[in-house]
């Protein structure tokens, strides 16, 4: 299903959903139940044939002797397809922890679920990740007997205070609970399990992966769209769950933390590291180590209230079930601050006795990890830095074509942005057709929110309509998150146009 289907489906069910939101629940219902109806179908089949072959016998009557056949061949079919859907979850790939590597960790947990109700957590880790998840495994695939596992990113931690990190935790059960009801718990386990199921058999392997791919592989994504509307509300039903475990504050302040924080991490933090790759042939520093530090001496940096204004006016991707900050917040009537990062009441301190230990062990993964690829980037770095110097030794004018990209290329291996953009301009200030400069300064104007990169990526699809699926994918994107959704299909339209007749060219590019 392509992007601007599914965003036209997700559209006609909402209003679906918001007309008769008791009929929607139960078309899902039934197309969750859908995914278990071939192999149930093949069942009764099979029973129906052993009873129709050997009930004979209790009666006196002759062996049915071909229908032994038919009763083998099914049993042998329905093992196949049992095999087939015995669909296997990965647990979280952090770091276990124990009751008694970090008590106060569990304290808070058991609190949590003893508050929210009907949540068991088989086990708990820790990540590197910005981030919070209960991931359940089904021992018997699609079957069931699912085991919880509660992840918590140690950075996360870093950010926030123990009752935000409470109510995280909260909000991630409250998925699991009742305060989903049975329905809405059963339909989240669902969407995990049939999207696994899906990812398995788009790389089959044997006759039933092949047979039973064809089927989930269209109603996966089906069942996908019409859970959708009732994933992005039970978003809404477990920040509720959150916010009557600890406040509205809590599960508030998390939330706009998670925005900001994570956008200082990404933008900043981890881009300061990474700029030094140029000058320094090793990592110059371990960052988990750093991380708390740079959290309080750059509060300013994050905590800020013309970030929190970008986040507040950012729309939730047309992909994405979670809604937007501003959504969010409105829905637990909680009017937008800029958060605090209070160290007192640091849920760091969670992780005692055992936080040093993990902080030390994630930057020691990260270091192995980290390591040869810092070496290798600081050596292709300084090469192209001398293949650079060659080029800029003449002047643009006596460059080829070839020798222009190269050289546009290389300076966007160095991160020279801006000197790339004027080298590109030059390139498409030439007689001829340049579609990946195109395309490439469409991507590099989008980034900087300039509205100009959309007619690029249009011309790049006009000059190679091998583009199509890239170009009008980056444009619909960018309209789509700026809450521009008319002008977002009316974009994908122009793309499609152009594909499909390709003489529609110049002149609709300015409409």
């Amino acid at each position: 299903m392509e992007r601007h289907e599914f965003s036209a489906l997700i559209g006609r069910l909402e209003r679906q959903a918001d007309d008769n939101p008791q009929f929607y629940a139960m078309k899902v219902g039934a197309l969750a139940a859908l995914g278990y109806a071939s192999i149930f179908l093949l069942a009764v089949i099979i029973l129906v044939t052993f009873w129709y072959t050997f009930s004979p016998l209790l009666s006196g009557e002759r062996f049915r002797a071909p229908l032994v056949v038919a009763c083998a061949v099914g049993l042998v079919t329905l093992v196949g397809m049992i095999r087939a859907l015995w669909v296997r979850i990965a647990e979280p790939a952090g770091l276990r922890v124990t009751r008694e590597e970090t008590p106060r960790l569990f304290e808070a947990i058991d609190e949590v679920a003893a508050k929210i109700g009907g949540v068991r957590v088989d086990s708990v880790s820790v990540s590197a990740e910005f981030n919070a998840c209960i991931v359940q495994t089904p021992s018997w695939g699609i079957f069931g007997n699912y085991r919880n596992h509660l992840e918590i990113g140690l950075p996360l931690a870093m950010v926030l205070t123990i009752d935000e990190l409470k109510a995280v935790i909260a909000h991630e059960m409250g998925h699991l609970s009742q305060a989903h009801g049975k329905f809405g718990a059963w339909i989240y386990r669902q969407r995990v399990t049939w999207h696994a199921l899906e990812s398995k058999f788009s790389n089959p392997v044997g006759i039933f992966d092949q047979i039973l791919g064809a089927f989930y592989g269209w109603y996966a994504p089906y069942f996908y769209a019409y859970s959708f509307v009732l994933a992005r509300n039970h978003e809404y039903v477990a920040d509720r769950a959150a916010a009557n475990v600890t406040s509205p504050a809590a599960i508030a302040a998390a939330l706009t933390k998670l925005e900001l924080a994570g956008r200082f991490l990404s933008e900043v933090f981890w881009k300061r590291l990474y700029d030094q790759v140029e000058r320094q042939p090793d990592p110059p520093y371990k960052p988990h180590a750093l991380m708390p530090r740079a959290f309080k001496a750059a509060e300013q940096q994050w905590a800020r209230p013309d970030w929190l204004q970008q986040s507040l006016r950012r729309y939730a991707a047309d992909d994405d079930t979670h809604p937007s900050l501003a959504e969010r917040l409105a829905a637990l009537d909680i009017e937008p601050a800029t958060p605090v990062h209070d160290t007192e009441r640091s849920a760091l301190t969670l992780f005692n006795p055992a936080t040093p230990s993990l902080v030390k062990f994630f930057d020691d993964e990260w270091q192995q990890d980290t390591a040869p690829k810092w070496r290798k980037r600081h050596t292709e770095i300084a090469e192209a830095k001398a293949k650079l110097t060659l080029l800029e030794d003449a002047e643009n004018a006596a460059l080829n074509d070839k020798e222009v990209w190269e050289k546009v290329l290389l300076l966007l291996e160095i991160d020279r942005d801006m000197e790339a953009m004027e080298t590109l301009e030059q390139i498409l200030s030439r007689e001829g057709e340049y579609p990946k400069a195109h395309l490439l300064m469409g991507r590099m104007l989008l980034d900087r929110n300039d509205d100009r990169g959309l007619k690029h990526l249009l011309l790049a699809i006009e000059q190679d309509l091998e583009l199509t699926d890239e170009a009008g994918r980056a444009g619909y994107v960018y309209l789509m998150r700026r809450g521009r959704e008319k002008e977002a299909k009316r974009f994908w339209g122009k793309a499609q146009d152009l594909y499909e007749n390709p003489r529609h060219m110049r002149d609709s590019l300015t409409d």
